[in-house]
């Protein structure tokens, strides 16, 4: 409902995307990272688990896709789209609400460290990979694009909350009031501008791709979690979110990326927008049966 609200709105009075993403990545996210790592109860060891394991599920599965790709001999600019729409975590429009509203503010926390895990892959790995199947050769590109992961906000919003959880020093209140509200805010703001980018990506389907990398992203990306949690004996918590968090569709900022080694944008704009209709069901199907099997935080 609340896509379905952001959507009306962009077809009703077009809002600028680049104007919402900036206020999310660069004010809304860094407040939700800080917030809900200082409240968190997760030691160091765990939070480095955590974006461990999310690095090796995209590692495994962006091996089987590249592999597949190789075999079938796809062309470059395609394989390099499936590879980041298949692999890459949508850890923030769609994965913060996700985990808030099915596991609270322990989900929350989990999923800050997925967000970190997976913007790094994104603009790190991710644009190298690309980079070097679509022949670019950007590989100073690719090493720019790792300085500029670690000037965002959100890392340095990652390495306060747990300065300050380290030392024991407890904020003021009315220091920590603005940042939990603006945690609290981007749970919907983001489903919002989730919508009102959708309506603004529509194109028809190439189902002969589209399907098998709905599949892969949708179906296989949470069953090589679920092998990689049991294998790092994190079940129940917080390999439940993990799971949950690989079930996602595909991010919208691998459209994005996809512009810059001359990947085939179109087909990543397709995958986005399918993957996130068809998630409604597959999410739903993972996220009941993580719950049903006992995977929820501890009390």
């Amino acid at each position: 409902l609340v896509l379905g609200i952001g959507a009306l709105a962009q077809l009703a009075r077009p809002m600028d995307i680049g104007t919402l993403s900036f206020l999310q990545v660069r004010v809304l996210l860094p407040a939700f990272l800080f917030a809900r790592l200082y409240e968190s109860n997760l030691s160091g060891s765990e939070i480095a688990t955590v974006a461990l394991s999310t690095l090796l599920i995209q590692l495994l599965l962006g091996i089987v896709v590249y592999l597949a790709g190789k075999i079938r001999k796809v062309s470059p600019a395609t394989l390099s789209a499936t590879l980041l729409a298949a692999t890459v975590f949508n850890a923030g429009n769609f994965g913060i609400p996700v985990a808030e509203r099915a596991f609270g503010k322990s989900g929350g926390a989990v999923q800050a460290c997925i967000v970190l895990a997976a913007n790094l892959s994104l603009w790190a790995v991710g644009y190298a990979l690309s980079a070097a199947i679509s022949g670019g050769g950007k590989g100073a590109a690719a090493l720019e694009a790792i300085k500029t992961y670690f000037k965002l906000p959100m890392f340095w919003a990652m390495v306060a909350a747990l300065a300050l959880k380290g030392a024991h020093i407890t904020p003021p209140e009315p220091l920590l009031y603005p940042f939990k509200g603006m945690a609290d805010t981007i749970v919907i703001l983001s489903q919002m501008t989730l919508g009102a980018q959708l309506m603004s990506q529509w194109r028809k389907p190439r189902w002969r791709i589209v399907l098998p990398v709905s599949a892969l992203k949708l179906l296989v990306l949470p069953a090589m979690a679920a092998l990689v949690v049991w294998a790092l004996g994190l079940w129940p918590w917080p390999g439940a979110l993990i799971i949950v968090a690989a079930a996602g569709p595909s991010a919208v900022n691998t459209m994005l990326l996809a512009m810059e080694p001359g990947s085939d944008v179109e087909l990543a704009a397709e995958c986005v927008f399918w993957t996130t209709l068809l998630s409604a069901i597959t999410v739903t199907g993972v996220l009941t049966a993580v719950i049903a099997l006992g995977g929820h935080p501890p009390p």
